[in-house]
């Protein structure tokens, strides 16, 4: 990309101004922050559009930990905030339906839950809640899963084990005529370019992991010494997003209570640009052998509890302090974090580079260089409040 268009794409970014929309060529990341789970929204160089997660999770009566504040209020269910983002941002060529909708695992953070208040569906009888809810409001033409269309014997202890998400992936296929397919571990092509791929060739998703299994550059293996080791954390669905120079990787919370984060970054094998963290910052990711693979300049953190260990500020601390890990600037962002949590480890957070908000990466065409832009998530006109860049992919 040309310097004069660089400049001209950063004049049109403006903090206090919305964000402008996408064009064709750039590359869209937006980690919505609803305060109640992930959900993260692409818009691939040709307009094909890709939605990871709807979570929806609430905290519960007496539990230990408080969660954050919900945005942009109480009030608007995370289905909402997720849907009025995604009206606003979509490409007109979408015509308002999703092409991709990926469920990375079963945990309600990342697809809803099923409690009592929770309306029904007048016709499926199911729960709407978080992906259930927003295919309601925003429908898309396929969802991808790690297990579809075995359900009830993939259930893990630790899994939400909702009948919800069953039944709805059940109705929208028989009656909606919803497209659902098993997420294929080693397949470069699963998730592709649909409108205009012969323009972007230098665009791929690579998926590297899904319920335990790795692709380890030539076969896919079983990253689990034995079945009763699994656990839902583990059984994510990672993908590698490139396009040009530009590498992002995206793992739902396989970092987490499992060996499938550190096989994965073998495999991939080399520095990245950019990455959702692992399992919000837990302190039992990010750890340093993967992270000295990875080396990002940006991690973007997605959390919806106040407690010190998710984000973990010891971990946060000593990737952002020292050089020893890995070395270079380290920009991390954190869609949502508690005020006890920032007064408490203020010596932390003040060297984060935005907090509280939603987080958009924008790459350029080309895949050479690429912007971050936090943004206002306390209404919906989503101003711009910060930006960062260009930074130069490696």
């Amino acid at each position: 990309m040309s310097l004069l268009l660089s400049l001209l794409t950063a004049a049109a970014i403006v903090v206090g101004s919305p964000l402008p929309a996408w064009q064709e060529g750039y590359l869209d990341i937006h980690a919505i922050n609803s305060g109640r789970g992930e959900c993260t929204f692409f818009i691939l160089p040709d307009g094909t559009t890709l939605l990871v997660d709807a979570g929806e999770s609430y905290g519960r009566p007496n539990h230990k930990y408080a969660v954050v504040p919900p945005r942009p209020d109480a009030q608007t269910p995370a289905y909402m905030v997720y849907a009025k983002y995604l009206r606003r941002f979509l490409p007109a060529r979408s015509k308002g339906t999703l092409d991709y909708v990926l469920i990375t695992h079963y945990h309600s953070d990342h697809f809803g839950t099923e409690i009592e208040s929770v309306r029904k569906h007048p016709a499926g009888g199911y729960a709407l809640t978080g992906i259930s809810a927003l295919y309601e409001e925003v429908p898309a033409s396929k969802l991808i899963d790690r297990s579809y269309p075995e359900y009830e014997s993939v259930w893990l202890p630790s899994s939400s084990k909702a009948t919800f998400y069953q039944e709805f992936v059940r109705y929208a296929v028989e009656q909606r005529g919803l497209l659902a397919e098993s997420f294929r571990v080693g397949d470069a092509g699963q998730i592709r370019l649909l409108h205009r791929p012969h323009r972007y060739r230098n665009f791929r998703i690579l998926n590297y992991a899904g319920s335990g299994f790795v692709w380890d550059g030539g076969q896919v293996v079983d990253a689990y010494a034995s079945p009763e080791d699994r656990k839902e954390n583990g059984m994510s669905c990672c993908f590698l997003l490139s396009y040009g120079d530009f590498d992002y990787y995206t793992g739902g919370d396989a970092g987490g209570n499992g060996p499938v984060a550190l096989p994965v970054a073998r495999a991939v094998g080399r520095p990245i640009e950019a990455m959702k963290a692992d399992h919000h910052f837990s302190y039992h990711c990010m750890k340093d052998e993967t992270m000295r693979i990875y080396r990002p300049t940006v991690v973007v953190t997605q959390g919806f509890t106040v407690r010190d260990i998710q984000p973990d500020y010891t971990v946060v601390d000593r990737l952002l302090r020292s050089d020893e890990v890995y070395p270079g600037p380290k920009y991390y962002y954190f869609t949502n974090m508690g005020e006890s949590q920032l007064r408490e480890h203020r010596d932390v957070y003040s060297r984060a580079a935005g907090v509280n908000g939603h987080v958009v990466i924008r790459v350029m065409p080309g895949g050479h260089e690429y912007y971050v832009i936090m943004l206002d998530d306390t209404d919906f006109e989503y101003r711009v409040k910060s930006i960062d860049g260009p930074f130069k992919c490696k």
